[in-house]
C-alpha cells in the first residue's frame, strides 16, 4: 500500500514539473518566430566609413604636397614685377579641410571596426551612440569646409584653386607647378564633397540601426507583456 502511494506521489510530482516547464516555455518567445535582425545598416555604415578613412588620408597627403608646391614657388617673380602667387591668397579653406580630415580619421576607423564586430548584435552600445553624434558633428564640419571652398572660389584673385587653374597653360607653368596645384586642389575639392555625402550616409545608417534596435527589443518584449 505504501509503495502504491509513493508511486502516485512521484507521478503527481512529475506532472507538476512538466506543467511548470510548459508554462515557463509559453512565456519565452521562440527565436524561430522572430525575424532576423537586419545587418545591412551596419554593413553600409562600415563601408562608408572605410571610404571616409581612406579619402581623409588622401586629402592630407595631396594637400600637403599642394601646399609644398605653393610655398616653394611663391617667391618667384616674372619680369621683376608679376608675382607667381598673390600676397593675400586665401588658404583658410585648405587649412580647414586639412584639420577636418585629420579629425575624421580616428572616428571613421573606430566606426568601421565596431560596425563589423557588432554586425549581429541586437543592442546599441554607448560607443555606437557616441560615434553617431560624432558623425553628425563631422558632417557639419565637412559641409562648412565645402561652403568655405565655394565662397573662396568666388574671389579668383585670392583662391589658390582658381589662380592655379587659370595659369596651367601659361608659359610660367615651366617655373611654377600650376598644373600640379590645380589638379591637386580639384581632387581635394571633389573628395571633400564625396566625404560629405559618405558622412551623411554613415549618419543615416547609424540612426537606422539605433531605431531598428529599439523596434526589435519591443518585438521581443511583447510576448512577455501578453503573458503577464
Amino acid at each position: 500500500m505504501a509503495s502504491l502511494l509513493s508511486q502516485q506521489d512521484k507521478k503527481q510530482a512529475s506532472v507538476e514539473v512538466l506543467g511548470r516547464r510548459d508554462s515557463e516555455a509559453g512565456l519565452i518567445p521562440q527565436a524561430s518566430t522572430q525575424a532576423p535582425f537586419p545587418r545591412w545598416p551596419r554593413i553600409l555604415g562600415a563601408i562608408l566609413n572605410i571610404f571616409v578613412f581612406s579619402a581623409s588620408i588622401s586629402i592630407i597627403g595631396i594637400l600637403a604636397h599642394s601646399l609644398s608646391n605653393y610655398s616653394g614657388s611663391r617667391g618667384i617673380r616674372f619680369g621683376g614685377t608679376a608675382a607667381s602667387w598673390p600676397k593675400d591668397l586665401n588658404l583658410h579653406p585648405a587649412y580647414f579641410l586639412l584639420a577636418v580630415s585629420a579629425i575624421s580619421i580616428a572616428p571613421s576607423l573606430l566606426s568601421t571596426v565596431i560596425g563589423f564586430r557588432r554586425l549581429k548584435a541586437q543592442s546599441y552600445s554607448t560607443i555606437e551612440k557616441f560615434l553617431v553624434v560624432a558623425s553628425g558633428v563631422l558632417l557639419i564640419m565637412w559641409i562648412v569646409g565645402d561652403i568655405m571652398q565655394g565662397v573662396s572660389e568666388k574671389t579668383p584673385k585670392r583662391d589658390i584653386l582658381r589662380w592655379a587653374c587659370r595659369r596651367r597653360n601659361s608659359l610660367t607653368n615651366v617655373l611654377v607647378s600650376y598644373t600640379s596645384v590645380c589638379d591637386e586642389q580639384l581632387a581635394i575639392k571633389y573628395l571633400a564633397i564625396l566625404i560629405t555625402i559618405a558622412e551623411l550616409g554613415s549618419l543615416v545608417s547609424g540612426i537606422t540601426t539605433w531605431s531598428l534596435v529599439k523596434r526589435y527589443s519591443k518585438l521581443i518584449d511583447e510576448p512577455w507583456r501578453a503573458k503577464a
